[in-house]
């Protein structure tokens, strides 16, 4: 495997041992806490359950969740190769992949990293930094367990990563993958639109945008047509409920999540923006982070406001901006590239 992520990506310096190894720890640190919040009181049966990976495997599930077959499949693939050594519990077997996603967005975060910073052997260790607002938004201000949120964000990270490498051919399989997650993948379309927008009218762009845009509409037309009697919605236009929490929750619920989404760390990309800082960095790949605006908009049209792991597609893209302000910072540990997203010197990541 690891031959094989060094042929595929050559300039990355792919992490010594000692790395993955801090990365799983961080990923079951992590992940433990997640288990013990919510993976251990899930309802895996429940028709209506967020958490209801058997109802979709029957087919049974509402909508949106019958749609979201990724890890559903991973899942019962996973627990019928188990069950021929050892039998496995479920919550088991979701804690391992759960895990394995936290490990896999970490390493991505970290090939992602060497796009914007010039020592990539500090990125090795800079890029435990999305874990802070994970625990925020999957834990500490998150009330609720859905299956696929780890998918989201590993697929929006590794996607992001494939576009400001233009990786594009790589980006189309994640993108594939990702549909039968969730739909936030479709994110991935304007993030791309926005790195490409000095190549808006070339072929390549305009091809590659039809080729995702179609695989979106085609996918979830034939996931309707295929589960014709499933209750529930696939979009909702939730705008006049959002509005109304204003005036419903109390001040101090609005405050905090207002103040604690992403860790706080939103207040940094505020102050990248209104300091002007931005200017030192502008070019697609600070402009790819303005797909978090179209996102935060949908989020207050068509889902629930007060759920903060509906936030948690754009991580990255806070992230990012908001270590590019931390890199202006007077004897910072950060250094970005002098032009963002070329190659730094040669560096050992050891």
């Amino acid at each position: 495997m690891i031959k094989f992520l060094n042929k595929r990506f050559p300039n990355d310096n792919y992490p010594p041992i000692i790395v993955h190894i801090l990365y799983m720890v961080i990923s079951v640190t992590f992940c433990y806490l997640y288990y013990h919040k919510f993976i251990e009181k899930a309802d895996f049966y429940g028709v209506q359950s967020s958490g209801g990976i058997y109802a979709v495997l029957d087919n049974t599930a509402i909508k949106p969740m019958q749609f979201r077959l990724l890890i559903p499949i991973v899942f019962i693939a996973l627990k019928k190769l188990i069950a021929v050594f050892h039998s496995i519990s479920d919550g088991a077997l979701f804690f391992a992949i759960v895990i394995a996603q936290c490990y896999l967005i970490l390493l991505s975060f970290y090939f992602l990293l060497n796009k914007y910073f010039q020592n990539r052997a500090a990125n090795l260790w800079i890029a435990p930094v999305i874990i802070y607002p994970m625990v925020w938004n999957f834990i500490i201000v998150n009330g609720q367990f859905f299956y696929m949120d780890f998918g989201v964000l590993l697929v929006i990270t590794l996607g992001y990563y494939l576009i400001v490498s233009e990786k594009n051919g790589w980006l189309l399989v994640v993108f594939c993958i990702g549909l039968l997650n969730h739909p936030s993948v479709g994110y991935l379309i304007p993030a791309f639109l926005l790195f490409n927008y000095r190549k808006l009218l070339q072929k390549k762009t305009i091809i590659y945008t039809a080729v995702m845009s179609a695989l979106y509409v085609a996918t979830y037309t034939f996931l309707d047509y295929i589960f014709p009697r499933v209750g529930g919605y696939f979009i909702i236009y939730n705008l006049p409920r959002n509005l109304t929490l204003f005036h419903t929750l109390p001040l101090h619920i609005i405050a905090r999540d207002l103040l604690f989404v992403f860790g706080s760390m939103h207040l940094l990309v505020a102050l990248l923006i209104f300091t002007g800082l931005w200017k030192k960095f502008k070019g697609p790949l600070l402009y790819i982070n303005l797909v978090t605006i179209p996102y935060i908009i949908s989020v207050y049209i068509n889902f629930s406001i007060e759920e903060i792991r509906n936030y948690i597609a754009v991580i990255p893209f806070i992230i990012i901006p908001a270590l590019l302000f931390l890199s202006s910072l007077q004897n910072s540990f950060l250094a970005p590239l002098e032009k963002l997203g070329q190659a730094p010197p040669n560096q050992s990541s050891r």
